[in-house]
């Protein structure tokens, strides 16, 4: 009975492997190719034909299979038409040749855009992916396009700051036509997308990529603007963004890195002059220590006192310039510490600094400090002369009393 259970599952075990082996013998010997379409190159929106050839390139026939048009963006199957074949058994060295009738998306890219096809045997699928032209003009277009210019705009982003990146796209060609081979070609440059991305997660990119961005001609220049947002507490540091150009057939496409730089410096406020030099004026040096211009640079006094100006207005800030900025004080009410608040523009991102306290208790000139010395003695010789009167009547008392007794 063991001898006869050993044999038993001997038998499966070298049946099952004759299956496997023939499946994969059956999936390994088809060849499909995509034989030709027509029109071409086919138009944005329009149906056109695609003929699928599938040969049997192994030593044993092949049955069960089936041949499939892969319905991937911007191509589609005709409406009442089957994207599934079914070629029955395929013998040794037969060939087969399908016809698809196919629907272009009118959105499609203008240029080279592929298509996708396979087969399918014993539940394993194979597929290969086809390049077919779209649009009239790729196939002579030979233009070229170029990166010529790059702008962040703010130069350099504080953390929570929001840019905007402008890409200017260059075509680099000098002649509208150029004559190879005995033919003439178009030195128009076909854009079909261009997208920007960020490669760390503290930026992100908020701006959808472009999409059939049109021709650019000769010697002609094109401004592709992205808005970015940079995510609050992101380290000081460049970060790179991810730049994808792709083009017709014939031109060349792009991959590039943007570089950001994300800096968390601000502008300084400090007292220029002691106080006791400038009795009843304030004197603050206000620098830019940014790496960048800043804009709509502003002091503001907050506190229990009165100013002129009541808040200083800077302007435009280059980068480590420095301002001095004055305040007179015109009307003191309890003399109390004053803050001094820095508001700036970063690109179109406001930002307010921590305020710099002055404290304003030796803010008093010196005529008003010699009254209070005199109002202060003034009172202390009355209590002396009030103390000496008491003391004398009281003692002039005691005598007459004495004297009585």
């Amino acid at each position: 009975m063991y001898e006869r259970i050993k044999i038993l599952f001997a038998a499966i075990i070298i049946l099952s492997s004759a299956g496997v082996s023939e499946a994969l013998l059956a999936e390994n010997s088809l060849k499909i190719s995509l034989i030709k379409y027509d029109p071409y190159p086919v138009s944005p929106g329009s149906d056109f034909n695609i003929w699928v050839q599938v040969k049997n390139i192994g030593d044993n026939d092949v049955s069960g299979a089936s041949i499939e048009f892969i319905p991937e963006y911007p191509f589609s199957i005709k409406t009442g038409e089957s994207a599934v074949k079914y070629p029955g058994t395929i013998r040794e060295g037969d060939e087969i040749v399908y016809k698809y009738a196919v629907h272009v998306d009118r959105d499609a890219f203008v240029g080279t855009n592929t298509i996708e096809l396979g087969y399918r045997v014993d539940g394993t699928f194979t597929k290969r992916e086809f390049d077919i032209e779209v649009g009239s003009e790729v196939v002579d277009a030979r233009g070229t396009v170029q990166l010529e210019n790059c702008v962040v705009s703010p130069e350099a982003l504080i953390p929570g700051d929001t840019a905007t990146v402008t890409l200017k796209l260059t075509n680099s060609a000098s002649e509208y036509t150029i004559e190879m081979d005995g033919s003439d070609y178009s030195m128009n440059a076909q854009i079909q997308s261009a997208e920007l991305s960020g490669e760390s997660e503290m930026i992100e990119v908020t701006s959808e990529p472009y999409y059939n961005v049109g021709i650019i001609g000769p010697g002609d220049s094109l401004e592709l603007p992205f808005t970015i947002q940079v995510k609050n507490n992101t380290p000081d540091g460049t970060y790179l963004l991810k730049f994808k150009l792709e083009g017709s057939a014939r031109l060349y496409s792009l991959n590039l890195k943007i570089p950001v730089t994300v800096d968390s410096s601000s502008i300084d406020a400090v007292l220029s002059e002691t106080l006791e030099l400038n009795p009843g004026r304030i004197i603050l040096s206000v620098a830019n220590n940014r790496p960048n211009t800043v804009n709509a640079v502003t002091i503001i006094p907050d506190g229990n006192a009165t100013f002129e100006p009541a808040e200083y207005f800077i302007g435009t800030m280059e980068s480590d310039e420095l301002f001095t900025v004055k305040f007179d004080m015109k009307e003191e009410n309890d003399l109390t510490d004053i803050n001094f608040k820095l508001r700036f523009k970063n690109g179109n991102n406001w930002h307010e600094t921590d305020a710099l306290t002055v404290a304003l208790k030796d803010q008093r000139s010196p005529h008003t400090q010699k009254r209070e010395t005199q109002v202060d003695l003034t009172v202390i010789a009355i209590l002396a002369a009030v103390l000496a009167t008491v003391s004398g009547f009281f003692i002039l008392m005691r005598h007459r009393r004495a004297k009585s007794e």
